[in-house]
């Protein structure tokens, strides 16, 4: 008998195909290599009206964080190629619940074939939205990709190991980096791809920057909407592209001064 699977609300329908769209951008991009990157969605405060039992539904077991239960979570597969959510979403990425005994998850919607699994950077994820529902910020969607010029930056011997010097090089470059990541970004040691000490410290930054540099791996940023986590990304990648290109061209910019980012601050405020 085939597990039984639930019929998405067309505001979820509407997420998700946003999130289609933004992985052609990480791919255009190359920020997005194979199995590189992963994407999440907190539906919770989206999916209601779930029957009492979830008999006949796929369980995976799962290591999930404490604070976890009941959560309903849209997430990329472990080893999914996201160049491919645009048309083969359903089989690449799934909505999860999280069990009222936290030991795993029961498989709502999408997974493909019964050997499903989400992402290996699950545990981030959930550590991250657990962070955002305690800030009551909004955000509900988490992105992690690898884009190439903050990567690069994260292997400078100074600006890899100097958070205020990377946010002044970045923020310096261009008025919006400045203006759209007022917050900056926070540099997370190199560890293991879905480690313990990965999540916590991401999810931590995450409260205070805009964007989590794990370094010599990738990036990490939150959003309302997947829009919104890209463009964290984006202008951040911007400034830091801009500043490896002044020194490939030869010379160390100048950048906008403290005075001039303070003004432009001040003016939208």
């Amino acid at each position: 008998m085939a597990e039984k699977k639930i019929d998405l609300p067309g505001a979820v329908l509407a997420e998700l195909e946003k999130i289609s769209m933004v992985a052609s951008y990480l791919w255009e991009r190359q920020w997005i290599e194979r199995n590189g990157g992963n994407i999440s969605f907190n539906l919770t405060e989206m999916i209601t009206g779930l029957p009492d039992s979830l008999d006949g539904f796929q369980y995976i077991e799962r290591q999930v964080p404490a604070g976890t239960a009941g959560m309903v979570v849209f997430i990329t597969a472990g080893g999914a190629r996201l160049r491919d959510l645009m048309n083969h979403i359903e089989e690449i990425g799934c909505v999860l619940r999280i069990d009222e005994e936290e030991k795993g998850c029961h498989l709502l919607w999408g997974g493909g074939k019964n050997s499903f699994q989400p992402s290996s950077e699950f545990i981030p994820h959930l550590l991250i939205h657990l962070e955002k529902k305690r800030l009551k910020d909004g955000h509900r969607a988490v992105l992690h990709v690898h884009p190439l010029e903050l990567i690069a930056m994260s292997h400078h011997p100074v600006l890899g190991h100097d958070e205020q010097k990377l946010n002044r090089a970045c923020w310096s470059m261009l008025p919006e980096v400045r203006l759209f990541i007022p917050r900056g970004l926070a540099l997370v040691p190199f560890y293991l791809p879905g480690s313990d000490e990965l999540a916590a410290q991401t999810a931590t930054a995450l409260c205070s920057r805009d964007v989590a540099l794990w370094s010599k791996h990738g990036a990490v940023a939150t959003g309302r909407d997947i829009y919104e986590a890209f463009d964290c990304i984006d202008v951040a990648n911007k400034g830091a592209s801009i500043y490896l290109r002044c020194l490939s061209a030869g010379f160390e910019p100048d950048g906008l001064s403290e005075d001039e980012m303070a003004k432009l601050m001040g003016g939208f405020v």
